[in-house]
């Protein structure tokens, strides 16, 4: 669930750095409204947000693999680990599960209406998948929870063939 939980925030990511550059087809209106007076100031926001979630949601993968277990060469403890990441699987929860869908279905469009066609049908394409980083953050992390506590299941799977 890690790998999906990153999986699911790279193609808005790179919809958005695409859409700011130009290099996105349709949507030139949505771009030069938003990068409005200060071309800079956009850029940069852009391409710190996509930086900044892709940063995050690749934090997840540390959960399962062994770099994100240690710091400097010394162990983490896991409640601290637990914590935060349950506290960022709730935020993206809240924020794309939530928060956005809602403002969807009451017709407020992230776009504020400057794409439609076909173009409107890619971005919805490259946003739906974010709705479900905080569940698969939230799912990660319970079972960093049960493979940090022990409760998982030791015994090796049986496989029976007939021959």
């Amino acid at each position: 669930m890690a790998w999906a939980a990153f999986a699911v925030t790279v193609p808005s990511a790179v919809w958005r750095v695409l859409m700011i550059v130009g290099a996105m087809p349709g949507t030139g209106e949505l771009r030069n409204f938003e990068l409005g007076d200060d071309h800079v100031l956009a850029y940069v926001y852009v391409f710190g947000l996509s930086v900044v979630q892709l940063a995050a949601a690749f934090a997840t993968v540390g959960l399962v693999r062994p770099w994100g277990t240690t710091i400097f060469g010394r162990v983490v403890p896991r409640w601290p680990v637990i914590a935060v990441a349950t506290m960022g699987g709730l935020a993206v929860t809240w924020l794309f599960t939530i928060s956005m869908s809602t403002q969807i279905a009451t017709g407020h469009r992230p776009d504020a209406g400057h794409v439609s066609g076909i173009p409107l049908v890619v971005m919805v394409i490259c946003y739906a998948p974010i709705v479900l980083w905080g569940p698969l953050e939230l799912w990660a992390t319970y079972g960093y929870w049960r493979y940090t506590s022990g409760r998982t299941s030791q015994a090796p799977a049986t496989v029976s063939v007939d021959r």
